[in-house]
C-alpha cells in the first residue's frame, strides 16, 4: 500500500493471510448458506481491517447488493427554514426506518443520484418554476422513489409536494409526512388517489 493510499480489501487480505472471498465475505455479514469461517479467522480479518483504518466502499457495496440503505435530501441552502428543517427532520427519522440521511446542498444530487448513490430522494433543490427536470425524469425510468417538492411540477413516476405560500418553518407533521410518502414508496407502498392535504404541502398524485 502507497503512502497516503487508502487501504483496499486486498492489503486487508494480505495482512489477515486469507484470500479476497474470505474477507469479502466476513466484511459483508455473508457468513449464512454453505460458507464456513471460523470465528478465530473473522477475528483476524476485521482485527486487520481495523488496524488497516480499512472503511467499505459504500456505493461497490450497494451495487452489489442492489440497496444502498441511504436516502439522499437534496436541498438548495441550509440558511433557509424550508431546507434547514426538512434535513434535521430526516436525520431524525430516516434512521428510525433503517436509512441513513444523505444533505446534498446544490447540484451535486444529480451524479450522486444518478451513479445509483441512494435508493430513494427527497428533493427540494430545483429552480422555482420548473416543469420538467431530465435527471428526475430519468430516475423515474429507473423506478427510483421521488418525493420532488415543487409548486410547478406533476407527478409522473414520482411524488410531489407543493410547498404552496406558505413562510417560515413548515409544521413538522408536513415534514414527515414527506418523509413517510418516501418511505412508503420504497417499501412498495402507494397511497390513494385524489388530492390529499397536509398543511403546508399539498400531496399531488396522478
Amino acid at each position: 500500500m502507497g503512502l497516503g493510499a487508502k487501504p483496499t480489501i486486498r492489503d486487508v487480505a494480505k495482512s489477515a493471510g486469507v484470500s479476497l472471498t474470505t474477507v469479502s465475505y466476513v466484511l459483508s455479514g455473508r457468513l449464512g448458506g454453505t460458507t464456513r469461517i471460523s470465528e478465530a479467522t473473522q477475528e483476524r480479518v476485521q482485527a486487520a481491517a481495523k488496524e488497516l483504518g480499512y472503511v467499505p466502499n459504500q456505493a461497490a457495496r450497494g451495487m452489489r447488493r442492489g440497496k444502498t440503505d441511504l436516502v439522499a435530501i437534496a436541498i438548495g441552502d441550509l440558511e433557509w427554514p424550508w431546507d434547514r428543517a426538512l434535513a434535521t427532520a430526516a436525520a431524525r427519522i430516516l434512521p428510525q426506518h433503517g436509512y441513513l440521511p444523505v444533505i446534498l446542498i446544490g447540484e451535486g444530487w444529480r451524479r450522486f443520484m444518478l451513479s445509483g448513490g441512494a435508493d430513494g430522494a427527497i428533493i427540494g433543490a430545483l429552480p422555482p418554476g420548473t416543469l420538467l427536470d431530465l435527471t428526475v425524469g430519468e430516475l423515474a425510468r429507473r423506478g427510483v422513489a421521488q418525493v420532488i417538492i415543487s409548486d410547478t411540477m406533476q407527478p409522473a413516476g414520482f411524488d410531489v409536494l407543493a410547498p404552496g405560500s406558505a413562510g417560515g418553518t413548515p409544521e413538522p407533521e408536513a415534514l414527515e409526512g414527506a418523509i413517510t410518502l418516501l418511505l412508503d414508496r420504497l417499501a412498495g407502498r402507494t397511497i390513494g388517489a385524489g388530492t390529499t392535504k397536509a398543511a403546508p404541502w399539498e400531496f399531488k398524485t396522478p
